[in-house]
């Protein structure tokens, strides 16, 4: 009968069940989403929601990070991006130079007479 109509059978089947436990399940996710973002200001990016919710909900299956994702760009929760700041360094001092005994001079007439490092 599908093949009669052009259509695929899955189509022909989901028209039966259109309510399937996922979008029941999603539903309770999207008010927990909802719920933690209005509480942290829509501080939590995908990973730390995630955290939070499965955290509150311990009796449950854990939520996968891509469906926190998908559930959030669906409502449109982001979390509030901060710029970077570069890091701002004090140079306090100049580095020292050491004062130039050999003048380039490495050739020694006997062993252990010149020692050179370049630590100071």
């Amino acid at each position: 009968m599908c093949h009669w109509a052009k259509i695929a059978r899955s189509a022909y089947y989901k028209h039966f069940d259109p309510q399937r436990q996922s979008s029941q399940r999603d539903e309770r996710d999207k008010a927990k989403i909802i719920e933690i973002a209005q509480s942290n200001n829509s501080l939590f990016g995908t990973e730390k929601m995630t955290m939070a919710v499965n955290r509150q909900m311990p009796d449950e299956k854990p939520i996968y990070h891509k469906t926190v994702y998908r559930l959030m760009c669906i409502n449109g929760i982001s979390s509030q991006k901060t710029r970077y700041q570069k890091p701002k360094f004090k140079h306090t001092t100049p580095e020292k130079t050491a004062e130039n005994k050999l003048k380039r001079n490495f050739n020694a007439s006997k062993p252990n007479e010149k020692w050179c490092t370049d630590i100071y």
